[in-house]
């Protein structure tokens, strides 16, 4: 038998080229940062199919994964409701929008997405005039038709349907919050309510976690942030109801003169007055 008899320890495999680093992976135990302040509010019942509920839009930074959505009735006690997700897309109004009948075809509407990163794109005026580009702006509702990107996470909305879904046509200054949702958005958070609990103020916290789902804040030092809730979302909740369940309610001053067909009676009431009524014995 014949052939070369390589020494143990002399033979190795062929040497490749290594391939250039890409960098240090991402820290999967990265510090989500904090939740930014929320987008409270309670949409019209248009929305909710009469449900009684608040909805919540929350972002992050960069590594800002989701949060935990906590609630508490007296500000010491609190009970995990859920969670929302990284997608929204939440801001500020960086311009005047002023209060301009409907539709809107003279202002634009001017909002800054940096603090979620977000971007909104464009649709028609039949989108616009459906509500499928449906806002938040400072309270009232808006959709829009033309969404120019003027800078980084910066926009220029045109073709403006105000008020939509009922909600007041108003003024809205520079800062004011901003967001772009729609009711199956996943990272919208959908709070439903009894409604004994109208007239009560609610506590939120919002404990982050990074985009891999780790590094979970502690509830004790986060912001807790506070809502009275309104019950506006609930097609089935009469006055009288509410009234005899104790629940008071304030609807604050009237700011136009107003005459309307009321559970009891017609009601008129002229700007400046105070709508309040107590809860029945």
């Amino acid at each position: 038998m014949t052939g070369t008899i390589t020494p143990i320890g002399v033979g190795t495999a062929a040497l490749h080229p290594k391939q250039a680093t890409a960098g240090a992976p991402p820290d999967p135990f990265a510090d989500p940062g904090d939740t930014n302040a929320p987008i409270i509010f309670e949409p019209p019942a248009a929305l909710t199919g009469g449900a009684i509920e608040v909805w919540i839009i929350a972002t992050g930074g960069a590594d800002w994964g989701g949060c935990q959505a906590w609630i508490s009735t007296d500000g010491n006690h609190y009970g995990l409701a859920g969670t929302i997700y990284r997608g929204a897309r939440q801001g500020v109004l960086t311009a005047t929008l002023p209060a301009t009948a409907d539709p809107d075809t003279s202002d634009t509407l001017a909002v800054d997405l940096t603090q979620s990163g977000g971007q909104l794109l464009s649709g028609t005026q039949a989108d616009a005039d459906a509500y499928v580009t449906l806002c938040f702006c400072g309270g009232e509702l808006v959709s829009y038709e033309t969404a120019t990107l003027t800078a980084t996470y910066k926009y220029a909305l045109t073709y403006l349907r105000r008020g939509a879904y009922g909600t007041a046509i108003a003024a809205h200054a520079a800062g004011a919050a901003f967001a772009r949702f729609g009711p199956n958005d996943p990272s919208l958070f959908r709070y439903s309510y009894p409604a004994s609990f109208v007239g009560q103020t609610i506590c939120l916290k919002l404990p982050g976690f990074n985009i891999f789902g780790q590094a979970l804040q502690d509830i004790a030092g986060v912001t807790a942030y506070s809502y009275t809730l309104l019950g506006t979302g609930g097609m089935s909740v009469g006055v009288i109801a509410l009234l005899a369940d104790g629940v008071s309610q304030d609807w604050g001053a009237v700011g136009t003169s107003i005459t309307a067909q009321a559970d009891l009676a017609p009601v008129t009431a002229a700007v400046g007055y105070d709508i309040s009524l107590g809860g029945l014995p």
